[in-house]
Formats: structure tokens, sequence, C-alpha cells
């Protein structure tokens, strides 16, 4: 029994590119190098819900950033400081990078599905032929097809994506807390 693997992949708008945020880093000295990071990155963070971790263990710091993505540490740096001053990118306390808009630009599929997208492709290609249209040619057929695994991947995709927007928000209310305890103390000082 083969592995059923699963597929990630980037959805862009097609005005991406005309996005001010985009406009602005493109404009700068090394933009379409910062643009090609930028790339990298959202590519790395695809599997861990835009979160940018060696093994899940521990945060990729610039030099290491600089190292899976094959480019220079200065670019890293300032790339990843304007990312985060456009609201493209956030560092949290633990050092963590999270690019923001990743959720939103994930597809997936997985192996089986795949196969079945070209399975129905094929049948679509072959019923077209001349030869089948003569044979059909007075027939009418109907079919409805159920496919329990889509409806099962359909569920999991939400559920997934539930669990991590319960997370994200545990997260920030996390960090709220940390923000009025510290202002608290400051208070008391």
């Amino acid at each position: 029994m083969s592995q059923n693997k699963k597929y990630y992949w980037l959805k862009l708008k097609e005005d991406f590119f005309e996005r001010d945020e985009i406009k602005i880093i493109e404009s700068q000295k090394n933009g379409k190098d910062y643009i090609n990071f930028y790339f990298k990155l959202l590519l790395k963070s695809l599997k861990t819900e835009g979160t940018l971790r060696f093994r899940d263990a521990i945060p990729y710091n610039l030099e290491m950033l600089s190292t899976i993505t094959n480019c220079n540490v200065d670019t890293v740096n300032t790339a990843i400081n304007t990312f985060i001053e456009l609201g493209l990118m956030e560092k949290w306390e633990d050092g963590t990078f999270f690019m923001i808009e990743v959720q939103n630009m994930v597809g997936s599929e997985t192996s089986w599905a795949e196969k079945k997208r070209e399975y129905r492709n094929k049948k679509t290609m072959s019923s077209n032929c001349p030869d089948n249209l003569n044979k059909k040619q007075g027939h009418v057929r109907q079919e409805i097809e159920i496919d329990n695994r889509d409806r099962e991947e359909k569920n999991e995709f939400w559920e997934n994506w539930n669990k991590s927007q319960v997370k994200k928000s545990m997260k920030i209310s996390k960090l709220e807390d940390l923000n009025i305890a510290n202002r608290n103390s400051k208070v008391l000082e």
C-alpha cells in the first residue's frame, strides 16, 4: 500500500505584485532579493501554519534562515525588519518568526486526491472522443458521485484550521496577559 502524501502550494492573488507593501519592498535597493526571500519563507512555513521553527523545537535565527534560503545574512536581516515593519511578518517573544499571510495563501492536496483528479480528467477527455460520442448518442446518463474521502479531507482541513485559530488566539491572549503584567510591574516600580 502506497503512502498517502500531502502536497502544499501557495495561492497568490492576481494582484499580489500590485499591493503597496510589495511595491515598497521591490522599490528598495535589493527589493527583488527581498521578495525572493519572502517567497522562500512562505514556502518554508506552509506545513507549520506560518511559524518558522527548526523541527518544531527552536526558532530559526538570522544565520539559520540565511543558510536554508541561500541568501546573504545582511539581506535576511534587512528583509525581515522590512517585513515586520510592513506587517507581513511577526517576531514572537520566544524568537519565532510568523508569516502572517500564509494561512490565507495555502492550498493542499493528498496524493490520493491528486490521483482521483487525474482519473476524472482522463475520464472526461476519453468521454469527449468522437468514437465515444457516436456510441453514446441517444443515451442520457446521469452520474452522481459522492466522495467520502473528499468530504473527510475538507472536514480535516477545517478542523486543522479551527485548531490553528484557537492556538493563535491563545498565543495572542498570552501575549496580552504578559503585556498587562509587564505594564502593572512598571507601575509598581
